[in-house]
């Protein structure tokens, strides 16, 4: 997509029929701007595309094109983890039901039907919504590389707000208890998740170069997804900084650390997999007594504290390396939650049993 920010706005620009087309997106996020850039080239092209024009010579089937697509275009412009769900959601999802359509055969009628076609199969909305979204790029780059004259609207399906599950304080202390009776590596594991909002992924990437003792900050800048490092998933770096107990931890546990990644094997290579972590994690709320949760609830617990101490929305859109404020929204409702506990504690406050009541 042609999507860029331009003196704090998002703007579509772009060039089609030798025309350069650069304007302000109706709708101020990175999503809506890639919308507005679809419906743009739509109209632009639709008079080429009115009944009588000449169809496009040559249009490849969805599955010929899907393929060189993977090719020159997902292998270059995506990380290995990316690569991977979009060949996965190609080979699974868009080319069963595609087929061996032409991308000029595929018209708005058609993806709708493919979205119901998912939905019976039990698939969630967001699932889908990813679905059509990979197939809107990839035909989005068919108009680019002038295969196919216009994109059809794709619409998304509306989505129920994100439900996630967290630690509340006293649950996390009760965790990082049981974790100082583990072995060694899982109670500042566990602590900097807990305080930074890090991603396991991020986590076992960290190497000790971007811990910063001296002026107490982490730099992530480094992601590990399956033995590969590359980018955190935002695809910039962030930096977080550290409270004291989780310094201390780190700081003592650097005397046991065997290589340059803080959280490494024993042999000092980095871990593949995040199995050991979602292990371990298993173990230490069996033996807290909590309610087991995914190790990317932690990253939610952290969110939650901050919003329960007061922190504003951006701040906390900004340490966990959201990017925007929409992703982060959905920690307001902790905030609701805060309220509403504070507005039950002034139930019966100064009715006393003597207390009577008058009239107007």
């Amino acid at each position: 997509m042609a999507v860029k920010k331009w003196r704090g706005k998002w703007v579509v620009d772009f060039t089609i029929d030798d025309r350069r087309i650069r304007r302000v997106s109706p709708v101020q996020t990175k999503r809506g701007a890639q919308a507005y850039e679809v419906e743009l080239r739509t109209e632009l092209t639709s008079e080429a595309n009115a009944p009588g024009a000449e169809p496009a010579a040559e249009v490849p089937t969805f599955a010929a094109f899907a393929d060189e697509w993977m090719q020159t275009y997902v292998t270059i412009h995506n990380k290995p983890s990316g690569q991977l769900g979009r060949g996965d959601t190609l080979a699974n999802h868009l080319a069963p039901f595609f087929g061996n359509r032409r991308l000029d055969q595929i018209t708005q009628r058609e993806i709708e039907a493919f979205k119901a076609h998912q939905l019976a199969k039990g698939l969630k909305a967001a699932t889908v919504n990813r679905h059509t979204a990979i197939l809107r790029r990839l035909m989005s780059c068919a108009v680019e590389w002038g295969v196919l004259r216009k994109v059809p609207r794709v619409r998304a399906l509306p989505e129920p707000s994100g439900a996630f599950d967290w630690l509340r304080p006293a649950e996390a202390g009760k965790l990082l208890g049981a974790a100082k009776t583990m072995p060694r590596r899982w109670f500042p594991l566990f602590l900097l998740a807990l305080r930074t909002g890090m991603r396991r992924g991020e986590i076992f990437g960290l190497h000790w170069r971007s811990v910063d003792f001296d002026t107490g900050r982490i730099t992530i800048e480094v992601n590990n997804w399956r033995g590969q490092l590359g980018s955190p998933k935002s695809g910039k770096s962030r930096v977080v900084p550290m409270t004291s107990d989780l310094a201390e931890a780190l700081r003592e546990w650097q005397q046991h650390s065997p290589g340059e990644v803080v959280f490494a094997k024993a042999d000092g290579g980095v871990y593949r997999n995040g199995t050991i972590a979602n292990e371990a994690l298993n173990r230490a709320l069996d033996r807290a007594g909590l309610r087991r949760v995914r190790f990317h609830d932690l990253r939610h617990t952290f969110a939650s504290h901050l919003v329960l101490q007061g922190c504003s929305l951006k701040v906390v859109q900004l340490l966990m390396g959201h990017s925007t404020v929409t992703m982060t929204e959905r920690y307001a409702h902790v905030a609701d939650d805060q309220l509403s506990a504070a507005i039950e504690s002034l139930d019966g406050l100064g009715l006393g049993a003597d207390a009577t009541t008058t009239e107007a």
